[in-house]
């Protein structure tokens, strides 16, 4: 099978078993070079997009397994719609490199066990995917993908770096009702979010001009209404930054950034647990560079 046609199957297939499919580990050789850039990914009825608004449960009702299997079921949305968007990635860009090529692959096959992962976990809380109305918050972001470069910004700094918070918040407040199983999930979860972030840096930094920093060339990259708010979550752990390989003056603007949308996430559920900036597995991760 070629690279492509595999892209292809991810984006068109209408049913989730087949967004499941795991990458080869040899693929045949190319030879078309045009860009290709679907709009829409296919989808059976019952996991199509929704335009209906379904607010994540508040971080003090987690208490409830039954909101606990409401708020994997937001993360597996957005390990689906990530899947799908880098092999769009690979469709959209085809003269990528081959190691940037080969890190979508990685991270598709990564987003492939977070899923899954989520779906056998809210299914023991009695929530099974798609019986929620699925939002398509990444795929809105498509006029943002004009460059390997700001796909990279959107998808890999900004989404999947304002993960790096999100999935520290929920594996400790999970830990603090005593649900070690799922905060397992979100810290196995992060430490391949930090694997994604640093691959998207590199793509990233390849490309920063001579007379921009990082953190400039990110500005220069995205064009409102997305803005760096989306890169960071309910609180700011800049250590995971700088494990994902971003430079010091990107992570202190990052956490500076405020701009009219900030506040509007309310942070008293939050202040509630006290749950710190240490971060949980962080010696593990010291422990094996290479993995990144």
């Amino acid at each position: 099978m070629k690279l492509t046609e595999y892209a292809k199957h991810l984006l068109l297939a209408p049913n989730l078993e087949d967004k499941l499919l795991p990458p080869n580990k040899h693929w045949d050789e190319e030879i078309e070079q045009n860009s290709i850039r679907i709009q829409k990914p296919g989808r059976n009825e019952r996991i199509q997009f929704s335009d209906k608004k379904v607010k994540i449960p508040r971080l003090e009702h987690l208490n409830l397994e039954s909101n606990r299997g409401l708020t994997l079921h937001h993360f597996a949305n957005h390990e689906l719609m990530a899947i799908e968007l880098f092999a769009w990635a690979i469709l959209a860009f085809p003269y990528a490199s081959k190691s940037i090529r080969n890190g979508w692959i990685k991270t598709i096959e990564e987003e492939q066990t977070h899923l899954k992962l989520y779906i056998e976990r809210m299914h023991q809380f009695g929530i099974q995917f798609g019986e929620i109305p699925l939002n398509y918050i990444f795929w809105k972001q498509l006029d943002q993908f004009h460059s390997v470069e700001s796909f990279s910004a959107v998808m890999s700094l900004s989404f999947e770096g304002a993960n790096l918070d999100y999935s520290q918040v929920y594996a400790k407040v999970f830990s603090y009702f005593g649900d070690e199983v799922t905060s397992e999930i979100m810290l196995t979860i992060f430490e391949d979010e930090i694997k994604h972030v640093k691959r998207g840096v590199r793509a990233f930094s390849k490309s920063i001009p001579a007379e921009h920093n990082s953190w400039d060339h990110y500005r220069s990259l995205i064009s409102f209404p997305f803005t760096p708010r989306r890169a960071k979550g309910y609180l700011f752990f800049p250590e995971t930054r700088t494990l994902a390989g971003l430079d010091e003056n990107f992570v202190n603007q990052l956490g500076d950034y405020e701009d009219e949308y900030t506040g509007r996430v309310n942070l008293e559920s939050v202040k509630k647990f006290g749950l710190g900036s240490e971060l949980m597995r962080k010696n593990r991760l010291d422990s094996h560079p290479s993995q990144f």
